[in-house]
């Protein structure tokens, strides 16, 4: 046999191998094959203990004051900031606007590092009023901590309305931002919302007419790549000329079905000429049709003085819903669906004087202890709200007697806190949410408790 023979002999026996095991792999795959579960290996591991980071709104926001600048953004006036940490008082530094046309005073973040490899947990609430012919009214927020995701639940982009979202990111990494804003005719993803370039301890404003512009009744979906950023709103009214209220708006609960609102505070009587003593409901579902009940309790005996149910929401178009007829006093907002949603309520002070308004957002469950910051403002309180049986423990950080919350399942009660003042609120161990709220001759405002930072989330790791 020559080579060329060979070559082809062992060609030949090659393809008939190949044929005879490709029949056996037929055969084998139409007979059963015996199986093995194995549950894939896992790890449960808590992240190394990182800086604690919040940050705050800083000083109100005048947009168009100049009028040979019409889109020109300077401050209006400052805020004051109340702060605290676990041990020792948090590190301060100010963040830079390369949106605004002065040099005014600059918003401010705190960070705290962690001790003995546990999260130092820290707190701050911040608050600014004025009464200028173009803007008048009490602003309070929380400082909070970044985030990837965010809702801004509130505002308007209407005629007489001069909203700005407040991109701020307190960390040491550039974030870019993009932003959908939903509306009468469903999301839209504008120019002027992608893209967004935060810079490392920066704070940017970005008008909401510019992202959609005659929209009354938005909701901002807030996403950020590369680092997180505190997504909030700035919302100012004039109806005719005259100053009609403003408010800083936080971040709204993430998308669930069921959000809940602590406290809306009505404070006009339904018989008045210039209420009709009740609160505006904004609503949407975040990702399917869905239908939703709202209930609202008189936060003081735990009274239904307002129930609607089979509410139809379409995917991404905000639905606003009137409730009037009610007397003065807080009341707890809780709406429900099958599918997820977000809400906010809106009130406001007797618009026959000077007015003012506060937007009221879903608040998170709060199921570990937490710094609840007390911002500088007139009649502050504290709502808080139980899906389970728990009793809260309030305690001033700084000394003093603690408070205990009794609370039954679906109750609510609210308690006089000092302004200026930082405390622990252990929650107990059935969970709460809640709010703190402001009230005074012509000035509203309110913003939610919010997690804290110190416990870091157990993550599983799968090799």
């Amino acid at each position: 046999m020559n080579t060329r023979t060979a070559l082809v002999t062992r060609l030949a026996a090659g393809a008939v191998a190949a044929a005879v095991v490709g029949g056996g792999v037929i055969v084998a795959a139409a007979a059963p094959w015996p199986t093995l579960a194995r549950e894939p290996m896992s790890l449960d591991v808590v992240p190394e203990a990182a800086r604690s980071v919040a940050a705050c709104d800083g000083p109100l926001l005048a947009l168009g004051r100049d009028a040979t600048a019409a889109g020109a953004i300077t401050a209006a006036a400052p805020s004051s900031v109340v702060s605290a940490a676990d041990s020792g008082d948090p590190t301060s530094y100010t963040l830079a606007t390369p949106d605004r046309a002065d040099e005014g005073a600059p918003p401010a973040a705190f960070s705290a590092e962690p001790t003995g490899g546990v999260p130092t947990d820290l707190g701050a609430a911040s608050s600014a009023s004025l009464d200028d012919p173009d803007l008048r009214g009490l602003a309070v927020s929380a400082c909070t901590r970044p985030a990837m995701e965010s809702w801004l639940v509130g505002g308007s982009a209407a005629t007489g309305a001069s909203d700005l979202v407040l991109l701020t990111n307190p960390g040491d990494v550039a974030a870019t931002v993009d932003l959908r804003v939903f509306g009468a005719d469903g999301a839209q993803d504008p120019v002027a919302g992608r893209d967004i370039v935060v810079a490392a301890r920066s704070q940017r404003a970005i008008p909401l007419a510019a992202l959609r512009r005659g929209e009354q009744s938005p909701v901002v979906q807030v996403t950020a790549q590369g680092a997180p950023v505190r997504a909030s709103l700035q919302s100012a009214l004039t109806r005719t000329l005259i100053a009609g209220g403003v408010d800083q708006v936080g971040a709204s609960a993430l998308p669930a079905t069921q959000q809940v609102i602590p406290a809306v505070d009505v404070t006009v009587a339904p018989d008045s000429v210039a209420s009709a003593g009740g609160m505006s409901v904004r609503l949407m579902a975040t990702a399917a049709d869905t239908l939703a009940s709202v209930t609202v309790r008189s936060v003081a005996d735990g009274s239904v003085v307002s129930q609607q149910d089979a509410i139809a929401l379409a995917a991404g178009r905000p639905l606003e819903l009137e409730v009037t007829g009610m007397p003065v006093g807080e009341y707890t907002v809780t709406a429900t669906a099958a599918d997820p949603l977000v809400a906010a309520a809106w009130t406001s002070t007797d618009q026959a004087t000077a007015a003012d308004f506060a937007w009221a957002v879903g608040a998170p469950l709060v199921d570990a202890p937490t710094l609840v910051a007390v911002a500088p403002g007139p009649g502050p309180t504290l709502t808080l709200t139980a899906d389970q049986e728990t009793a809260a423990t309030l305690t001033p950080v700084s000394g003093g007697e603690s408070q205990t919350v009794q609370l039954a399942a679906g109750q609510s009660r609210t308690i006089d806190v000092a302004a200026g003042t930082v405390y622990r609120l252990d929650p107990g161990p059935g969970g709460i949410r809640g709010s703190v709220g402001f009230s005074g001759a012509g000035q509203l405002g309110t913003y939610p408790v919010t997690g804290s930072a110190a416990a870091a989330a157990e993550l599983t790791v799968y090799p």
